[in-house]
């Protein structure tokens, strides 16, 4: 069989496959797969830094362990770094970074583009012990220009048996696989509870779903772009047989990849949203049923550097 045609084959089955329900363990929700590990070394030391700080609340105590966050030139609070705690209710304990939020509640506060920061962090940690929110945010001690941030936030016990978030985050953090998977599971289990009605939420730029240049997708198994929040353009239209400039069926090749598994990466050339200038992209797709049967595929991708 020539190479055309075993790729025409293989994407057809993968049609076929994709058309039926899915079975109760692929229609399950959770992560198909590990997370792949962080590649930068400003990703690993705040994930250290944000566990090493839940130690410290859970052995000190809020009040302990915010005397040392609050410490000018320590690990915790130099040039941009700083350590927050917010309790569950959304009342700020201790932020270095801006101490006039001390005492607030925070639900209401939110990123220009609508976010609300600390409604996001708290809906991370309702069946997750951590997670990542991308927002944008000022630099401390600088102007009111916002800039992209990336915070990991974690949820500790206290001494005392409360339960607190702690967190810290980096401006431009670049950006991780791991982002994208976690992306692409939640874009997942949206779909999977709301259906369709999850399609405003996946567009929306206020959503966790848009952040940096990366954006979700979904698609038929026809390749019929359903959502596409980067280029809204696109949606409605087929692009099963779209080739990039290296003559890539994109659309083929996730069907083709999915054909016998339910999650996995694709690389092809794509531009980043707003430009035309076509450059190197990882995207991670995997399939999700909807709540009526129907078997849809999600996927969001990370740009070569």
């Amino acid at each position: 069989m020539t190479e055309p045609a075993r790729r025409l084959a293989a994407a057809l089955a993968a049609a076929a496959l994709l058309a039926l329900p899915l079975s109760a363990e692929e229609a399950a929700v959770e992560k198909v797969g590990a997370d792949p590990a962080p590649a930068h070394a400003a990703t690993r030391e705040l994930l250290s830094l944000v566990h090493d700080a839940a130690a410290r609340v859970a052995a000190e105590g809020v009040e302990g362990a915010c005397a040392e966050f609050r410490t000018p030139g320590s690990r915790w609070l130099h040039d941009e770094t700083y350590v927050f705690v917010i309790d569950l209710r959304g009342e700020a304990l201790c932020h270095p970074g801006q101490p006039a939020l001390e005492g607030r509640l925070l639900l209401e506060l939110h990123d220009p583009h609508g976010k609300p920061i600390v409604a996001s962090f708290l809906r991370e940690l309702e069946n997750d012990k951590d997670g990542w929110v991308h927002y944008l945010w000022p630099r401390p001690g600088r102007d009111t220009t916002f800039y992209w941030k990336s915070s990991f936030v974690e949820k500790t016990p206290t001494p005392g048996g409360a339960e607190v978030l702690i967190g810290s985050g980096v401006y431009g953090l670049p950006m991780e696989r791991l982002f994208v998977v976690e992306q692409v599971d939640d874009a997942a289990a949206l779909l999977a509870a709301e259906g369709e009605a999850a399609f405003a939420t996946l567009r929306d730029r206020a959503s966790g779903f848009r952040f940096y240049d990366s954006y979700v997708f979904v698609m038929n198994p026809e390749g019929v772009q359903l959502v596409n929040a980067g280029f809204p353009d696109l949606e409605g239209q087929n692009l099963l047989d779209l080739t990039d400039e290296d003559g890539k069926v994109i659309g083929r090749e996730i069907l083709a990849l999915l054909a016998d598994r339910d999650a996995g990466w694709v690389d092809y050339k794509w531009p980043r949203p707003g430009d035309q200038k076509t450059v190197g992209k990882s995207t991670y797709v995997r399939k999700v049923a909807l709540p009526d049967g129907r078997t849809f595929i999600v996927g969001a991708g990370i740009y070569d550097d």
